[in-house]
């Protein structure tokens, strides 16, 4: 994944919203299956990174909470307002996860719709391929049937011209 593919995954790009702004995340109409398919593998990816990092932001926070209730019991009030500050810091990021996770979700709900479309697009266009192939096929059978008669006619011909000579030769 490149950087700028990563800082879009990660970060994000603009919501599709009532302002009518297209994500450019979402843009994939114009990817073959196999490249949409690989984007839309690296969103997902992201998303579940995301929430690997969720998960542990939680853990962190219930510890860093355990640590203001012994502060709290035994601390100084500095010890209490550091770990104040460490539990808002904690807060923050993890809201920010939480709004990363969502909005990876959505996209990824959209994506996956897309490359469905796909995939029934390029199943749509591999049996048009079939059938211009069969068509091809039962012309050139077409044309094979009427080299076959014409050969065949010309044979007869060739066939009944010879009779006629032996009968003209021996009276």
């Amino acid at each position: 994944m490149s950087e700028m593919t990563d800082n879009q995954i990660q970060g994000g790009t603009s919501q599709q919203g009532f302002s009518g702004e297209v994500d450019s995340d979402l843009l994939i109409d114009d990817l073959s299956y196999q490249e949409a398919k690989t984007y839309v593998m690296q969103f997902l990816t992201a998303e579940k990174k995301t929430e690997r990092l969720l998960q542990e932001k939680q853990q962190a926070f219930n510890k860093w909470n355990e640590r203001l209730a012994y502060a709290e019991q035994r601390g100084t009030p500095e010890q209490v307002e550091r770990v104040k500050q460490e539990l808002h810091a904690l807060i923050r990021e993890r809201d920010q996860l939480i709004a990363e996770r969502d909005a990876l979700h959505r996209k990824n709900i959209i994506l996956k719709e897309k490359l469905q479309l796909k995939a029934k697009e390029v199943e749509a266009s591999a049996g048009a391929r079939a059938e211009r192939l069969l068509t091809d096929f039962e012309q050139l059978v077409n044309v094979d049937e009427y080299k076959l008669q014409e050969a065949t006619k010309n044979q007869e011909a060739e066939d009944e011209l010879a009779k006629l000579k032996a009968k003209l030769n021996h009276p």
